[in-house]
C-alpha cells in the first residue's frame, strides 16, 4: 500500500508540475511583465530590467513578503492551470456544438453544393449538423456504424471497451490523451488573447496558440474516431457473442446490431 500511495503521489505531482504549474507560472510570468510594461513599453527590456530591479529593492528588505511573493506566484500559476482546465472544457464542448445554427445550415449547405459539384452521392445523414469539422468526424462515427451495423456507439462503446486487447486500448487512450491536450493548448491560447488587454504581445501569441490547438484537435479528432470506429468494425462479432446474440450471417447485421441495442438498453 506504501509503494502504491507513493507511485500515486508521484503521478499526481508530475501532472500538478507538467499540466498545472509549469504553464502557469510562464502565464503568470508574462502577466507581470503586462502589467509593468503596459502598451507603451510593451517590447522594452530596459523598462523591464528597472521595474524588476525596483520590485526587488522592494523585496530584499522584507523576507516575509518574499516568501508571500513566492507562495502566491506559486497559487496564481495553479490558478491559471485551473482555469485553463476549464476553458479547455469549454473548448472541447464548443467543438462539439450545434450552434449557432445559421453557420450550421450554411455549413450543410456548402457540403451539399460540393457533392452535387463531384457528382457523387450518399445519404443526407453524413452532411455536417455540428459547428465545426471536429464535431462532425466525431457524429460520423455513430452515424456510420449504425447504418453499417445498426449500433448505437453510444450503447455499445463502454462495453466494447471491456473487450479490447490491451494492445489496443493504450493506442485509443493515447490518442484520446491528444485530443484533450490539443484543446488545453487552444485554452491557454485563449487565456494568453485576454492578456492582450494590458500587453499587446500576448495578443498574437495567443491567437497562434488558439490556431495551433485548434489544428492539432481537428487532426486528434480524425484519428481517435477512426480508431474508435476501427475497434467498433473488428471487435462487432466478440461483443454479439459475449451477450450471446447468435449471427447468422457471420457478422453483425442491422437486425442483429438492433438486438444487440436492445439488450444493452435493458430493453428501454
Amino acid at each position: 500500500m506504501n509503494t502504491l500511495l507513493a507511485e500515486m503521489g508521484k503521478k499526481v505531482a508530475d501532472r500538478w508540475l507538467s499540466a498545472l504549474l509549469l504553464p502557469g507560472l510562464l502565464l503568470v510570468a508574462a502577466s507581470v511583465c503586462g502589467v509593468l510594461l503596459g502598451h507603451t513599453s510593451a517590447l522594452d527590456p530596459a523598462e523591464l530590467t528597472t521595474e524588476l530591479g525596483r520590485l526587488g529593492s522592494r523585496l530584499d528588505s522584507r523576507p516575509a513578503a518574499t516568501v508571500l511573493a513566492v507562495v502566491g506566484g506559486l497559487l496564481a500559476a495553479t490558478a491559471a492551470g485551473l482555469a485553463a482546465q476549464g476553458v479547455a472544457a469549454g473548448v472541447r464542448k464548443v467543438w462539439i456544438a450545434h450552434r449557432p445554427r445559421r453557420w450550421v445550415a450554411r455549413r450543410r449547405e456548402r457540403a451539399r453544393a460540393a457533392r452535387e459539384r463531384a457528382g457523387g452521392q450518399g445519404p443526407d445523414r453524413y452532411l455536417p449538423v455540428r459547428a465545426t469539422d471536429i464535431g462532425d468526424r466525431f457524429r460520423l462515427v455513430d452515424e456510420r456504424v449504425d447504418a453499417q451495423y445498426g449500433l448505437s456507439v453510444a450503447l455499445v462503446w463502454p462495453r466494447l471497451w471491456l473487450l479490447l486487447p490491451e494492445t489496443v486500448r493504450p493506442v485509443i487512450s493515447d490518442a484520446s490523451s491528444r485530443y484533450r491536450r490539443a484543446a488545453e493548448t487552444a485554452a491557454w491560447g485563449l487565456l494568453t488573447v485576454a492578456l492582450g488587454v494590458v500587453w499587446w504581445p500576448a495578443l498574437p501569441v495567443g491567437l497562434a496558440m488558439t490556431l495551433i490547438g485548434c489544428r492539432r484537435g481537428r487532426a486528434a479528432a480524425a484519428a481517435l474516431a477512426d480508431l474508435v470506429e476501427a475497434a467498433v468494425d473488428t471487435q462487432q462479432r466478440q461483443l454479439a457473442e459475449a451477450l450471446g446474440i447468435e449471427l447468422p450471417h457471420g457478422r453483425v447485421t442491422p437486425a442483429e446490431g438492433l438486438r444487440i441495442n436492445d439488450v444493452l438498453n435493458k430493453r428501454a
